[in-house]
């Protein structure tokens, strides 16, 4: 794979020029950052001729310029073939509404490509368009007996408001829907029964992203499983020296370990992460917690507080649906959507809570429409990525 890499004007000067010896050798290598492949885009890092193309793609810029990424037939046949072998069981027959966006995105493309390869057949309703807002999306759910939801995870969730604010139960008057499918933000165990306890079916994950296609994904016991033969995966601790044990957390690089048209060499992620090897029921041996991104991670004095964690907290209080966190020097800050009238917050679980993390918190219960607002149906749900950590006070809408 890195002879296939040095095709590349970008890896030749970057890789060394003949094989490697050894891991130890491999890890002299220096490491990918998301700034060199945007510096690179869109061609620097191409390995196959033009001809051999099949797809582009681009991230969504929202962070700085975009990232370019291409693949070929044969990349697209690898992701769709191993896709549809996600823990869901895409099945002949059944009808998948797919929720992410398709405007250069991929995930939406790759889903769609893995549920058709299975049989099933697909429902391209996009995400933030006015061509399908929320009331739409349920319409669809209803009128087209979906049995599969593939959206963001905070998507599900709005979604489910949508079809309560319509008079809709989401457990109960969308009979075929079987599961739902997430991707594009971490799911922690939190707002994976969120999503459970709303809906009254199973949630599955995967993880991946633009540049690299997916990386891991759920199997039936809906543990997420790294796909060991397309990457390596390296999760190293804090200054990014030496790899941290199998249970601790560690900062993500991956290594493409078949030849893509655009292959990843020791790719810093970002993503906080966690490797338990532990043989699963579906007899893989590894499985990994992707906990959110490390740039996000808040931290209340020597303490962290990634996205898994602070929905560990969100998960114990009376509202839980749409939070956002202010963090400071002393405290966290959270501003969260109540969801009935007598919701309350118990001064004993919030000291309870407060023990249990470690850090002093503040959590203040606003009227719905304060974080989201729903005064305009075909609006809600139309914002861009998931927002969780906010720097200003929150205030009314509009």
């Amino acid at each position: 794979m890195l002879r296939h890499a040095r095709g590349s004007a970008f890896y030749r000067g970057r890789l060394p020029d003949r094989d490697l010896g050894s891991m130890d050798e491999f890890r002299r290598i220096p490491f990918l950052t998301k700034e060199d492949v945007r510096r690179e885009s869109p061609h620097g890092m191409l390995c196959v001729p033009g001809e051999d193309l099949s797809q582009y793609h681009e991230s969504s810029a929202t962070t700085g310029e975009p990232v370019s990424a291409w693949y070929t037939h044969r990349d697209l046949s690898e992701i769709r073939e191993r896709f549809a072998r996600w823990g869901v069981g895409f099945q002949r027959g059944e009808r998948v509404l797919i929720r992410f966006p398709y405007a250069l995105s991929s995930i939406g493309h790759f889903v769609h490509a893995a549920a058709q390869h299975a049989g099933a057949c697909v429902v391209p309703a996009d995400s933030r368009t006015t061509i399908t807002p929320l009331p739409r999306v349920v319409e669809l759910l209803r009128r087209l007996d979906i049995t599969v939801l593939a959206t963001l995870s905070l998507s599900a969730v709005m979604i489910a408001e949508m079809a309560e604010m319509s008079g809709l139960d989401p457990r109960r008057d969308f009979p075929r829907l079987r599961a739902i499918c997430c991707a594009g933000e971490p799911l922690s165990p939190s707002r994976r029964e969120l999503l459970e306890e709303i809906w009254g079916i199973p949630v599955y994950d995967n993880y991946g992203m633009t540049e690299t296609g997916p990386q891991a994904m759920d199997c039936r016991a809906r543990r997420l499983h790294p796909w060991q033969d397309q990457f390596l995966m390296e999760i190293l601790d804090e200054r990014l020296e030496k790899e941290v044990p199998p249970g601790e957390l560690g900062e993500l690089v991956v290594t493409s370990l078949t030849p893509r048209a655009m292959p990843m060499i020791r790719y810093l992620t970002g993503d906080r992460c966690r490797r338990l090897e532990e043989p699963c029921t579906c007899g893989e041996s590894a499985s990994v917690e992707i906990r959110g991104r490390a740039a996000d991670t808040l931290w209340i004095g020597r303490r962290p507080f990634d996205q898994w964690t602070l929905e560990a907290i969100v998960a114990e209080l009376p509202s839980r649906r749409f939070w956002r966190v202010t963090p400071t020097n002393e405290k966290l800050r959270f501003v969260v959507e109540r969801e009935r009238e007598e919701d309350k917050i118990d001064p004993d679980l919030l000291w309870r809570l407060e023990q249990a993390h470690g850090t002093r918190l503040e959590v203040e219960l606003v009227p719905k429409g304060t974080l989201y607002d729903r005064r305009e149906p075909i609006a809600f749900g139309m914002s861009a990525k998931p927002v969780y950590v906010n720097r200003e006070h929150i205030g009314a809408p509009g």
